[in-house]
């Protein structure tokens, strides 16, 4: 068996391979989508060129039984992410999923030394991959998922919402590093990007919250980030900034759909997702190649 970078053809079998395990929870890595059209634009939506990191593994009758990518941040957070590996069977992924991951982490430019992959919890093998390469889990998290059928559900927008600029970045950065530290985008890259939604709701005089989401490549809005600062917590004002950034990406998704995902443990977090009437779509855990820091509890 060898591991290399993919020609062309092999390109296409590993596509095929991947959609075929994204099909599965107990074989699918996060975020990919589960059809062949959604993976594609996921895959040709990442910052770093997949085509370039596919790593595959090849059996000498030249059939690919593994695949694995991974995109990077060498600018700003010095972080990679592994997406895969998936493998042809669970044979193949014992004796190389190790091997696949490392394929993929020596292509990194240097500096980046933080990794992370993601995985449902029906995936065993992730959570074994992840022991034997010593990476730390992170909390089960839940993927939610709100619709047009359901938006009538929805308070009114806040109306000291308004739309980030450049001015709010030293506080939307406070509120951001605490909430999500370590996380894959910094507060500069949430204003930086043109295709995202960044919101902040003033009160009292200053920036009490931010909320920041885009529109993913197979057309579903993602809503990633929402913090709010603690002296403004428990006053009520999360729903309306809820209101107005979902809003906004609904209106701009061409699936009529916005997602997120939350830390099972955050309950304020989840009553507040659910009485929206975001459902349940999915749970995912992700593994670090660092200690998990510790956020703040968030509404």
């Amino acid at each position: 068996m060898t591991i290399t970078r993919a020609d062309a053809d092999q390109q296409d079998a590993a596509l095929a391979l991947i959609v075929t395990a994204q099909r599965a929870p107990d074989t699918a890595c996060a975020y990919l989508g589960t059809e062949a059209d959604g993976v594609r634009a996921e895959l040709d939506d990442l910052d770093t060129p997949w085509q370039e990191t596919l790593r595959v593994a090849v059996e000498p009758s030249g059939r690919v039984v593994g695949a694995v990518l991974h995109d990077a941040d060498p600018e700003e957070t010095m972080r990679s992410w592994i997406h895969g590996p998936w493998t042809l069977d669970e044979q193949t992924w014992s004796a190389y999923a190790v091997a696949l991951v490392r394929a993929a982490l020596e292509q990194l430019p240097p500096g980046v030394e933080q990794h992370e992959l993601s995985a449902a919890p029906a995936h065993t093998g992730m959570a074994r991959l992840a022991a034997d390469l010593g990476w730390h889990a992170t909390g089960l998290s839940i993927a939610y998922q709100a619709t047009t059928a359901t938006a009538h559900r929805w308070p009114a927008d806040a109306p000291d919402a308004r739309v980030a600029t450049s001015a709010d970045l030293p506080a939307i950065g406070a509120l951001h590093d605490a909430a999500f530290p370590g996380t894959y985008a910094t507060a500069r890259q949430l204003l930086a990007d043109e295709a995202r939604s960044t919101l902040v709701l003033e009160h009292d005089g200053e920036v009490a919250a931010y909320a920041s989401g885009e529109i993913q490549a197979d057309g579903a809005g993602y809503l990633d980030f929402l913090a709010m600062a603690p002296a403004h917590r428990g006053q009520g004002l999360a729903p309306g900034l809820l209101a107005a950034i979902s809003r906004a990406l609904l209106a701009r998704s061409s699936q009529g759909t916005v997602n997120l995902v939350v830390d099972e443990a955050n309950a304020p977090a989840v009553a507040l997702y659910e009485g929206f009437g975001y459902v349940r779509d999915a749970e995912l855990l992700g593994y670090r190649s660092w200690p998990q820091p510790q956020p703040q509890p968030q509404p």
